[in-house]
């Protein structure tokens, strides 16, 4: 493996470094710009609105009744992001759901930036940095993410920073870029478990540098400490997780995969999961210039400097972790792979253009912004062929919509779902939503304090206090105690699998408002 210096400087003067930094303000600020414009205004769905109201409710110092704290399953924390969005938050500018969505714009438009850099450095070339930077800011699940609150942003954004401070070291062999990169690293463990991929692929760059000679010794060891003192906000939930369970092996389970270790491990049903991730990835790159990135790999190999293979290996390692990780939203997890596969894209149509001519570039720059008409036009073409990937739909939220156009702005579905089903809830009654729809409405009522009164137990609820597992349990007397003290259950959906395992075919689901009131035999009969 050569580690040489490739043909291209980086930093060579002064005047290249104020017209890099000119070039990355201009590329995050136009990210920036877009994501804001396009962003949620208010509360969101599923994990997003979880995100929204764990960072409403970050206290400190940390506990274990606190959302430091998620007992069972540590690694779903992620105080880096809770951390950011509630610091948006203090101002008082914008509400706590508004912050945690501009705390993922902010970060997708810094991933977006550096993506834009890493490609100028590598190529010289502006206007494939362009390409690249609007490969990645106008993908689906990217432009998705950078307007409503999700943890990935800000896993893009430092995975993108790792690569340029990787680049720094391979050009100007200084340690201190070896420093910032695993300092970093460790600040994105905080953020995201799935950071330790990108540290394990580094981290054997910088053994096989060491043990070659090219970085001296003291390197690995400070690396290593400034890893720790990165993921400082990580080890602070390992903490309490510790003190709450008092076992070593419980936490570390909890900290690394929770209840997720079949899915983690999972080498079944490749094939179908493969076929899903080419859609996924068909999905984010809509263009013919995603294509240019097969044109890259070919360029890295045949460069075969250790910069060039360390870049294929963390987009093969994030595509196959993604690829085969048996979850509903496995679309998600390929965020990271679309940071490598952006810049792969850049260098690709670089390399093109070398071969072909100028004509090239106006050409890559035009189907770079070809996603904008195919999300705008998708949703209504997906509907007039029939096409169904949901199992059930939900008020004021059309699953079209929702799920292939990105852009989010003047979308209140949520809060306008939560506040009228508070607000036809009776008197003390009990709702029993799946965590899809749960969020908005555990927003309203546990961080704006509204309808006190009322009972919501969701899913996660009963995995985390052992006294509310009955409500999602299998038997139905659960119902005798409630109606016993006057109280009426409710759900939020009538479809099988979103409905508490004691909802069987013996009971009437009545239509009360957006939500259904559980109207069982025993209930009937109950005085």
């Amino acid at each position: 493996m050569n580690s040489g210096p490739t043909h291209v400087k980086v930093f060579a003067d002064t005047t290249r470094l104020r017209g890099r930094g000119w070039l990355w303000l201009a590329a995050f600020a136009a990210a920036l710009a877009l994501y804001v414009l396009t962003l949620s205004p208010d509360l969101t769905w599923q994990d997003s609105g979880e995100y929204q109201r764990t960072a409403a409710q970050l206290t400190w110092p940390p506990g274990t009744h606190t959302v430091w704290c998620r007992p069972g399953e540590a690694v779903r924390v992620h105080p880096w992001f809770l951390v950011t969005a509630r610091a948006l938050a203090l101002p008082g500018t914008w509400n706590y759901a508004y912050a945690a969505n501009l705390s993922s714009a902010v970060a997708m438009a810094l991933a977006a930036a550096n993506v834009v850099l890493l490609v100028y450095l590598m190529t010289r070339l502006r206007w494939a940095a362009a390409v690249a930077g609007l490969a990645f800011a106008l993908g689906h699940t990217v432009w998705m993410f950078g307007v409503m609150s999700e943890v990935l942003g800000w896993t893009a954004a430092f995975l993108s920073a790792e690569c340029l401070c990787a680049w720094a070291w391979s050009q100007r062999r200084q340690g201190r870029w070896w420093l910032l990169l695993f300092f970093l690293n460790g600040v994105a463990l905080s953020n995201h478990l799935m950071a330790v991929f990108s540290a394990g692929v580094f981290a054997v760059w910088l053994l096989i540098e060491c043990i070659r000679r090219r970085t001296p010794g003291w390197v690995l060891p400070a690396a290593g400490g400034l890893w720790l003192a990165g993921g400082a906000l990580y080890w602070i939930v390992l903490g309490v997780e510790y003190a709450r369970t008092g076992g070593l092996a419980e936490t570390l389970l909890s900290a690394t995969v929770g209840g997720f270790a079949a899915r983690v491990s999972n080498l079944s049903s490749l094939a179908g999961l493969l076929g899903k991730s080419v859609l996924y990835v068909g999905l984010n790159y809509p263009t013919p210039v995603g294509l240019a990135g097969l044109a890259a790999v070919v360029v890295l190999c045949r460069r075969r400097d250790a910069f060039s293979w360390v870049l294929l290996a963390l987009a093969s390692v994030y595509f196959l972790w993604a690829a085969r990780y048996n979850v509903p939203d496995q679309f998600s997890f390929f965020v990271p792979f679309y940071v490598l596969a952006s810049v792969l894209i850049g260098i690709g149509v670089a390399a093109i253009a070398a071969r072909r001519g100028r004509w090239v570039a106006p050409v890559c720059l035009v189907l770079a912004v070809v996603p904008v008409v195919v999300y705008a036009v998708l949703p209504h073409v997906a509907r007039q062929a029939g096409f169904v990937f949901f199992k059930r739909e939900l008020p004021y939220r059309d699953p079209y919509t929702y799920f292939l156009r990105p852009w989010k702005c003047g979308d209140y579905g949520a809060r306008r779902f939560a506040e009228e089903v508070l607000d036809v809830l009776p008197e003390r009654g009990i709702l029993l939503p799946d965590t899809t729809a749960s969020t908005p409405l555990k927003c309203v009522h546990d961080v704006e304090g509204v309808r006190p009164d009322v009972l919501i137990v969701d899913g996660y609820d009963v995995k985390f206090v052992p006294s509310l597992r009955p409500f999602w349990g299998t038997d139905a007397s659960i119902l005798s105690g409630p109606l016993a003290a006057g109280r009426r259950v409710f759900v939020t959906s009538d479809v099988p699998g979103y409905l508490p395992k004691w909802v069987g075919p013996q009971s009437r689901l009545e239509p009360v408002g957006p939500v259904f009131e559980v109207i069982s035999p025993r209930a009937e009969e109950a005085p």
